[in-house]
């Protein structure tokens, strides 16, 4: 198997920021909970309180961290979606199973399985269940499958597109 392109899409600064930030206000949070803690006797509630909150901030860096890492892998055989397991992890797309490319908006889903503004399992109207692994809101490309639906955002929507449509077909 012969890896024929990848792409490191661009992350939109907006999201970065949203998980950013959020990290930020989790860390400041947690240092004023352990500086309290010092003057209030906050038992086991104030402990048990900061694991919680040191796993949240462990999640969010690591979905921050994911964010920089998603690549989409063309291979002369199949597609393959590098994502972290907090999302879904690496999805595998033969390439004689896909059935139609296309640029589409990055629609409002319902999620069932995932993280905000990154990616997971999510119900769209009126498309179904689709995996999305997205690092901007502007790139999107939708690629129906005889497995499912994913929603993916190459850095160049257009060029993948077509590199795809090449490939795939027989």
């Amino acid at each position: 198997m012969t890896v024929k392109f990848v792409d490191k899409p661009e992350v939109s600064r907006g999201i970065a920021s949203f998980y950013g930030g959020m990290t930020v206000f989790i860390m400041i949070l947690m240092a004023f909970l352990a500086y309290a803690g010092f003057f209030i006797s906050t038992g086991l509630i104030g402990t048990l309180v900061l694991i919680v909150l040191a796993f949240v901030e462990a999640v969010m860096l690591l979905i921050l961290r994911s964010l920089y890492r998603t690549r989409y892998i063309l291979t002369d055989e199949e597609l393959v979606i590098k994502t972290t397991k907090l999302i879904g992890g690496d999805k595998r797309i033969p390439l004689k199973t896909i059935k139609s490319v296309e640029k589409t908006l990055i629609p409002f889903g319902f999620r069932l399985f995932g993280a905000s503004f990154h990616g997971g399992y999510y119900h769209i109207p009126g498309l179904g269940r689709a995996f999305l692994a997205i690092t901007n809101l502007r790139n999107g490309i939708l690629i129906k499958t005889q497995q499912g639906n994913y929603i993916i955002t190459p850095k160049d929507p257009e060029r993948f597109m077509k590199i795809i449509k090449v490939n795939a077909s027989p």
